[in-house]
């Protein structure tokens, strides 16, 4: 049973997760950074007001809060949709360069069989 469990974390998709679990909570810092200490006081100077959080309710009700939050959601979203086209493009790259070196070795493999049959 240990060596199975020694199997499974060290199989390559639960260590692919566990980095995505690290890097995510390293980039959500930076980004939740990046939207209180850049955004929030840029948008605080168009409404007159830097925290919406505590500045903005009505009878006990916290709808600043809310506004936060969704600022804080549409920000984070489009932070990892940049991060992941990155990588998809990334990614893309280096698999359109392994076909195109299979496609070579195709290429070279069929030419030295002709060579050799003549």
């Amino acid at each position: 049973m240990i060596k199975e469990f020694k199997e499974f974390l060290l199989r390559g998709n639960v260590l692919d997760l566990a980095v995505a679990v690290v890097m995510g909570a390293a980039f959500g810092k930076i980004v939740s950074s990046l939207v209180e200490n850049i955004i929030m006081p840029l948008i605080g100077l168009i409404f007159g007001s830097t925290d919406f959080t505590s500045d903005w309710t009505y009878k006990g009700i916290q709808y600043g809060m809310f506004i936060q939050s969704i600022i804080d959601f549409v920000i984070i979203g489009f932070a990892i949709f940049m991060f992941v086209k990155i990588v998809n493009t990334v990614t893309r790259n280096k698999f359109v360069a392994e076909d195109e070196e299979d496609e070579q070795t195709v290429l070279l493999s069929e030419i030295r069989d002709l060579l050799k049959h003549k």
